[in-house]
């Protein structure tokens, strides 16, 4: 270019192209363009630190929930289940329990002989029907 133009000539076209590019406003424009550009990038930094800090969260939760069930733990707690059998007795439960049943049922025991009678009058009935069909 520089062969070709005289110096003259090279800053008059420069201002040709400045004169040009300002009527057409390329300039702002291109201000437009680069504050989209820095605004993503912006939220683009914005959402990877939310994402990383997402990731710690799960990760001490992983811990927590690692360590909430240590084999200690589970020895401290069958602990205090044999703790909580020496103050209630298999037997104790079974009388609260039916007299619980019967309060709230007074005829459970018929209720239940009643239910179990059905039921193996059906099983008989079937066994009768199946021996009949193999004779």
């Amino acid at each position: 270019m520089s062969d070709i133009f005289s110096e003259e000539m090279k800053k008059e076209i420069v201002k040709l192209f400045d004169k040009r590019l300002h009527e057409l406003k390329v300039k702002e424009a291109l201000d437009d363009y680069r504050s989209v550009c820095m605004s993503i990038d912006l939220r683009v930094k914005d959402l990877n630190e939310r994402l990383v800090d997402v990731e710690d969260n799960t990760n001490d939760f992983e811990n927590q929930l690692d360590g909430v069930a240590t084999k200690h733990d589970l020895e401290l707690i069958h602990e205090q289940l044999e703790h909580l059998e020496n103050y209630v007795q298999h037997d104790e439960l079974e009388d609260v329990v039916g007299k619980t049943m019967l309060k709230l049922m007074p005829n459970f025991n018929e209720k239940i002989s009643k239910e179990i009678k059905k039921h193996l009058v059906a099983i008989a009935e079937f066994v009768i029907k199946n021996f009949k069909e193999k004779e």
